[in-house]
């Protein structure tokens, strides 16, 4: 199965954007864990959320080309709370293994980064909670 040349350029500029998100992420998570050296948890999620609203922006005018609503905005906080979710655990898995606090958010975006691109990119190109819903139960269809 071969990607057409629109979705390339789109996972190329999802990987840009995340890029620059993850960089705010981290941006905010380095200087963190030297102040909150016992809670890299706390220090991880403080950069997500601070790194949230540029990666709406982002996702939605650069990396979709899609218009932010408030439907939109408000599917993408449930897609990024799953991704969220999905991070802070792997997050915590990484750190429970003994990988250090200040690489152990890298293995985890680059376990993250192909379910989230899909997640996002069917959240904003999404019109409604009920064609999410509609688009998820499909794939969960092709899947089986």
């Amino acid at each position: 199965m071969s990607i057409g040349k629109e979705k390339r350029k789109e996972i190329l500029r999802f990987a840009i954007t995340g890029t620059l998100v993850t960089a705010i992420l981290y941006g905010v998570y380095l200087p963190l864990t030297l102040i909150m050296t016992d809670q890299p948890g706390k220090a991880y999620s403080i950069g997500f959320a601070v790194s949230f609203v540029s990666n709406f922006l982002l996702s939605n005018y650069y990396t979709f080309k899609t218009k932010p609503t408030v439907e939109k905005a408000v599917l993408f906080c449930v897609v990024q709370l799953i991704n969220y979710m999905l991070q802070i655990v792997c997050f915590q898995f990484f750190i429970f293994i003994g990988v250090s606090k200040i690489w152990a958010p890298v293995p985890v975006w680059i376990f993250i980064f192909p379910v989230n691109f899909i997640l996002m990119r069917i959240s904003l190109k999404t019109n409604s909670v009920k064609e999410l819903m509609h688009k998820i139960f499909n794939i969960e269809k092709k899947i089986r």
